[in-house]
């Protein structure tokens, strides 16, 4: 209750720690119960579930898939009633899909169960976003937003960590508290939104219908080029294990050290490098640096193969380092710009669509792309996306210099 009031307060001066406590402590519950299932659920599919890693694949594809196409009525939905009781629905639902895994006994059921929860992963993150930016101003916003990405890591990396204990036992029954307690976590995160004082009514803008922001070119487009720099997530989650353990001699427990690697730097330098994007000009370069840092990851997953174990172990931790600073420019960069590029009356229903970007590079063109073309190809198909991403990173250039002749500058 406390929370709620510093939080619903408007005074003159704002500060940071105005806007944290309720969003942040929200995320950690949040990714907390996340993390809980994310480290282990290819595992639970396979020997609890007992579905090929093929079909697994397949149904994760088609889940994203769908959770690509609910986005339109999910923006519908949180234009006309705002973020907060669709993003406590969406909680709900997310609470009762988690608790559908115990009941998967076949293909079919296990589709059903992964796109509600593709569904509701996609949906998330947008309507807290929102749910920061009706509150927060502008000056403040990429702050929070750092701070929440930082507490996200945090929160994967506790409930990783505890489901690695809990699964210390071997047991198959270890899999259903995990779910369990992510159910429930989801249900104390839709309590803590229930319980806060209600933000500011949503504003009613003359033809801010999701209808147009379909036909919004600068949105299709900024959507297509975010999904282009979040390639990110399927290199370091799909084509990097499989390259070091196919590829190269390097030992596969180091697959777990190098995303280590990676959770830690995310965790310290997320908030540091807020200045970097802090503004729409900082953010486009950060995006031109993200896709420079991906294809230089990229070109140093190439060269790994060529070097014996010890130096191709040296050459992956240099590209993983290079994925971790892209995700985080990415990242950053692509708050600061759907903030400022979100008409004011629909800024829900804009980062639902948005964040559509994220879904199918992770989960629907992504992994076919690195298993189908990437690493199919080999050496080649990583010069070919370094090539591609290179390319990328002279969009914000172009977008810079449209917005200095817009404005005659």
């Amino acid at each position: 209750m406390g929370t709620s009031t510093i939080l619903d307060r408007q005074p003159t001066r704002p500060g940071l720690r105005q806007f944290l406590p309720l969003v942040q402590g929200a995320t950690l519950i949040e990714w907390t119960g996340t993390g809980l299932f994310l480290a282990v659920s290819t595992i639970y599919f396979v020997k609890v579930a007992h579905l090929s890693t093929s079909s697994v694949g397949a149904g994760l594809t088609i889940g994203g898939a769908v959770a690509v196409a609910t986005a339109v009525p999910i923006a519908q939905l949180a234009a006309r009633f705002g973020p907060k009781p669709v993003l406590i629905g969406v909680m709900l639902l997310r609470a009762l899909a988690t608790v559908g895994y115990l009941g998967v006994d076949g293909w079919w059921s296990f589709l059903l169960v992964v796109a509600v929860i593709a569904v509701t992963e996609q949906s998330s993150p947008p309507l807290v976003q929102s749910y920061v930016g009706a509150r927060a101003p502008r000056s403040l916003r990429a702050k929070v937003m750092a701070v929440q990405r930082t507490v996200v890591n945090l929160g994967i990396s506790l409930g990783g960590l505890i489901a690695g204990v809990a699964l210390g036992s071997g047991s198959p029954g270890a899999f259903r508290p995990l779910l369990i307690g992510g159910a429930l976590a989801y249900v104390a995160v839709a309590a803590v939104y229930a319980t806060a004082r209600r933000e500011e009514a949503v504003t009613a803008v003359e033809g801010a219908r999701v209808s147009d922001l379909l036909k919004d070119r600068r949105l299709l487009g900024f959507t297509a080029y975010n999904a282009l720099v979040s390639l990110w997530m399927p290199v370091l989650n799909v084509a990097f294990p499989l390259w070091l353990v196919t590829e190269t001699d390097v030992p596969e427990r180091y697959v777990g050290i190098l995303y280590a690697v990676n959770t830690v730097l995310c965790i310290a330098l997320q908030y540091p490098l807020n200045r970097c994007y802090s503004t729409a000009r900082r953010a486009w370069l950060s995006y031109a640096a993200a896709a420079l840092l991906l294809g230089g990851g990229a070109l140093a997953f190439a060269a790994a193969p060529g070097f014996g174990a010890r130096e191709a172990l040296l050459v992956l931790g240099a590209a993983v380092v290079l994925l971790t600073f892209a995700e985080l420019l990415q990242v950053g960069a692509s708050w600061t710009l759907s903030f400022d590029l979100a008409p004011e009356g629909s800024r829900s229903a804009y980062l639902v669509l948005f964040n559509t970007s994220r879904t199918v590079a992770n989960r629907v063109a992504g992994p076919v792309l690195m298993t189908g073309v990437v690493l199919a190809l080999g050496t080649a198909g990583w010069i070919a996306l370094a090539c591609v991403l290179l390319l990328g990173s002279l969009v914000p250039f172009a977008m810079l210099r449209a917005a200095r002749t817009t404005t005659g500058g």
